[in-house]
């Protein structure tokens, strides 16, 4: 899909320090994408009595990579990153109750479906060794260009 890195803050809506993800490999397709996350005492939402993140930040995880498969979709398309909303999450599986310190966590989002403003993705997080540790088919809305929702904010005069 694409030969070179490019930052992560040319692909994802979030600014710092709330980008989760730490970096990518580079996509070998345009429908699934592969992160990681690199788990250290600086990282946002970790707790030191934990040593670690707790296992609920698993869901922000997939939903940034998630925005990232949709980043690389549209920087294809010439467009920015655009923020978009999780609308929620079916089986959603969180197998440990943190993200421990030293380790490196890679996340991997797959659209399973995808048209203008609604996509779904089929998300996982592995651990160093290979082992699943979090998982979940995520549903996201990304608003259309016609305002500043989308349409929405003639709901707000």
């Amino acid at each position: 899909m694409m030969s070179h890195k490019i930052p992560l803050g040319e692909l994802l809506p979030q600014a710092r320090p709330m980008v989760l993800l730490s970096g990518y490999e580079p996509p070998t397709d345009e429908a699934a994408v592969e992160a990681f996350v690199d788990v250290t005492p600086e990282a946002p939402f970790f707790e030191a009595a934990l040593d670690g993140v707790p296992g609920c930040v698993a869901l922000e995880y997939m939903a940034q990579t998630m925005a990232l498969c949709v980043g690389f979709l549209r920087r294809q398309k010439g467009l920015p990153p655009q923020i978009g909303f999780v609308l929620g999450s079916r089986r959603l599986d969180v197998r440990i109750p943190s993200f421990q310190s030293g380790a490196r966590y890679r996340v991997r989002a797959a659209c399973t479906f995808q048209d203008e403003e609604f996509g779904s993705f089929d998300c996982s997080i592995r651990d160093a060794s290979d082992r699943v540790v979090a998982s979940g088919s995520l549903t996201a809305f990304q608003p259309g260009t016609d305002g500043a929702l989308g349409g929405l904010d003639r709901f707000s005069e």
